[in-house]
């Protein structure tokens, strides 16, 4: 495993982790103080998800306006949509300043595969998309869909 393959895929590792965190504590917060307590709204609770993303977008993301998604999205998945224990590598390609990460993955007991493509910016390899293929059991894989990040 060449120094690059092994620096995308700790950065990869980093990035679902970081993810995870921030969705398993947004799950917790959304049931616990907006839903059950109501002592924070949803207005608040949606800047609160913000501001704990924007670290994890600089971080880990190309910096770049998108259409859906950002660190102002703060839709976030229960099951939680980033699991480190639910994805495993299959494939890395780097290809000059461009490399792709490929995973299976497993999300609510259905199958995908993933492609996360990311870019060389200033010596750093950030996220820029992801792509998802849905793996059903008894039928060809559905088309590649994008992922809203």
């Amino acid at each position: 495993m060449t120094e690059t393959e092994q620096t995308l895929r700790q950065r990869f590792t980093a990035f679902l982790q970081a993810m995870y965190d921030w969705e398993t504590e947004a799950n917790r917060v959304d049931e616990e103080e907006v839903e059950k307590k109501k002592t924070l709204s949803w207005e608040d609770f949606c800047k609160q998800q913000t501001e704990l993303r924007i670290p994890i977008y600089k971080e880990y993301i190309t910096e770049r306006e998108r259409k859906y998604g950002g660190a102002q999205y703060t839709c976030h998945g229960f099951p939680p949509n980033y699991d480190p224990s639910k994805e495993s590598i299959t494939e890395v390609q780097i290809t000059g300043k461009k490399a792709s990460i490929f995973t299976d993955r497993e999300y609510a007991r259905m199958n995908y595969k993933r492609e996360y493509k990311y870019k060389l910016v200033e010596d750093r390899w950030l996220l820029d998309t992801i792509k998802e293929q849905y793996l059903p059991e008894n039928r060809d894989p559905e088309k590649w869909k994008s992922v809203i990040i």
